[in-house]
């Protein structure tokens, strides 16, 4: 009687944890700081709606990078800071699907050590069905300050970066260059907070003054008369730029 029970049991738990999985696919959930073993910071998942369909099939990942607005413990409370962001975590909340998986991580400083983003990729290419030759990074302000910090170092790993209204100034991005690291960058005119010139020079660096000239030429959007918040109409698709399909184009 007791090894029924206890089969019943077992049976019980699988099915929860199926449904647990199966209900995550589509939904942005909270990962908060402390609950998942391997990642030292709390962070916002999102798992594309077929994920659960085929376990051999795996998927893109994009890495979206907060900026000091909203920075945080990586609680549950916390993160929901992220939230009051027009980015990719809360248009998921609203309703829409992308085909990536996204990891949203917070941190207490929005200048994310190179080593730790480093980290965050690698933590998730072990915990989810992801395509390394399809790794995404995007971010904004301080966040994008570390996009192009990243992509100075391990351009290797990244098949496309969209740093918003960041600044680039300070990284050797040749070597990217090189190796054909596809950009598109995004600043308001008006910034007052970060330069346009830390989107701006990068981007002529890579086109003009690296040998060779980076392959696709790196692209520069610049909205006239726009300040610091330059990714709201960025991520939401209102300036009438499509991000995710141009990033979703390019893999290693």
């Amino acid at each position: 009687m007791n090894g029924v029970r206890c089969l019943l049991l077992s049976l019980v738990w699988v099915l929860f944890s199926a449904q647990g999985a199966f209900a995550a696919q589509g939904e942005i959930l909270a990962r908060p700081y402390g609950t998942v073993p391997g990642m030292s910071l709390g962070y916002w998942e999102y798992l594309p709606p077929d994920y659960d369909d085929n376990a051999t099939v795996s998927h893109p990942l994009v890495i979206f990078l907060h900026g000091t607005g909203d920075v945080g413990n990586g609680s549950a409370a916390a993160l929901e800071k992220i939230m009051a962001l027009n980015a990719p975590p809360r248009l998921i909340r609203n309703g829409r699907d992308f085909p990536f998986i996204l990891i949203a991580p917070q941190r207490f400083n929005a200048f994310i050590p190179v080593a730790d983003i480093d980290k965050i990729i690698e933590f998730a290419k072990v915990h989810y069905r992801v395509d390394a030759s399809r790794v995404y990074l995007t971010g904004i302000s301080a966040g994008a300050i570390q996009v192009w910090a990243y992509a100075a170092v391990h351009y290797a790993k990244l098949a496309a970066i969209v740093p918003i209204a960041g600044n680039g100034n300070s990284q050797n991005l040749c070597p990217a260059a090189a190796s054909g690291l596809p950009v598109w960058a995004f600043h308001g005119s008006a910034d007052g907070t970060v330069s346009p010139y830390g989107s701006i020079n990068p981007v002529k660096a890579l086109n003009t003054t690296c040998s060779p000239a980076v392959n696709p030429a790196a692209l520069l959007t610049l909205y006239p008369g726009v300040g610091h918040d330059s990714w709201g109409r960025t991520y939401d698709g209102s300036a009438g730029h499509d991000v995710y399909t141009w990033m979703l184009g390019y893999s290693l």
